[in-house]
């Protein structure tokens, strides 16, 4: 078996504290980064001081505080696969918008879209990560696991969980995928979500008051 120790720091546009992740194999260097906010440099600024190669965008879902910074990213990484659920896609690949309600401007298409497959591994370089599907925020929302870490994008949050009055939201399917693909992990693993601290599972079992 390959040893692999994973490196994870988090940047914070000042806009809607959407929070963006480097996930790094501290070994190979091989790096992905998790959502794109609005402040793409403050990322790709860390991916400089680290020295990683990113190796592909994942995307937790396509709100546009999630995504706005791809093409910034794109410009840093060119040519890296940009993965989303296929729920999502035409957001990314087509230049669609998720949230009729915010009429936010749609972002340009992109090419190189690859699919976040649930049950299924996506591997970018050395690093392999567990998808789990949990929509309801999104049609599209995923979880993405490696090791013990769970970046749960609007899913789960640290004393909360994500909206769901949104037209294509679902409150119920939201509650049943946090229950079936994250209440099912270890009290240990660790939270990092798309707003806010990061947290644990075990610390959500308890303490939520939304679960």
């Amino acid at each position: 078996m390959v040893e692999q120790r994973i490196h994870v720091e988090v940047t914070a546009d000042r806009q809607f504290g959407t929070n963006s992740y480097l996930v790094e194999d501290e070994i190979t260097r091989d790096a992905v980064v998790v959502d794109a906010n609005l402040e793409p440099d403050l990322m790709v600024d860390l991916v400089g001081r680290r020295g990683a190669t990113v190796r592909a965008i994942l995307l937790t879902h396509t709100d546009i505080d999630h995504i706005a910074g791809l093409a910034r990213l794109r410009e840093a990484f060119p040519e890296v696969p940009i993965a989303v659920h296929d729920a999502e896609r035409e957001v990314v690949a087509g230049g669609t918008v998720l949230r009729r309600e915010f009429g936010a401007p749609s972002l340009p298409a992109f090419d190189n879209v690859a699919r976040l497959v649930p049950g299924e591994v996506y591997r970018a370089g050395s690093l392999e990560f567990e998808v789990l599907h949990t929509p309801g925020h999104s049609p599209g929302g995923v979880t993405l696991k490696i090791g013990n870490a769970l970046f749960t994008g609007d899913a789960l949050f640290a004393g909360s969980i994500g909206r769901s009055d949104f037209s294509n939201s679902d409150g119920r399917a939201l509650l049943e995928g946090i229950r079936r693909e994250l209440l099912s992990q270890p009290d240990d693993h660790l939270v990092f979500s798309g707003h806010g601290p990061a947290s644990t599972i075990g610390q959500e079992r308890r303490f939520n008051p939304y679960l």
